[in-house]
């Protein structure tokens, strides 16, 4: 799924869209002027390379909105057989 955002909101909000990519495996579409210049994706080798677990501790109540409308125990499932 891709997200467009003005980079003005991209700055503004840049915590819960990094967030959405790396949880949500969201695309992130950024437009200056109207035009597309940037597109925020995951780092696949990064998070294959990691312990396969994230640390939430650091995120402050960053994506907050994100995890109200995901079903959490589908995604704890996925992430588990992963």
């Amino acid at each position: 799924m891709s997200k467009t955002v003005t980079a003005v909101k991209a700055r503004q909000n840049l915590g819960e869209l990094l967030n959405r990519v790396a949880i949500a495996n969201e695309e992130i579409i950024i437009q200056r002027a109207g035009k597309q210049v940037a597109k925020l994706v995951g780092c696949e080798e990064k998070m294959k390379a990691s312990s396969g677990r994230m640390d939430f501790r650091t995120s402050a109540g960053l994506g907050q909105d994100l995890w109200a409308t995901m079903d959490i125990d589908a995604y704890l499932q996925a992430e588990r057989k992963a």
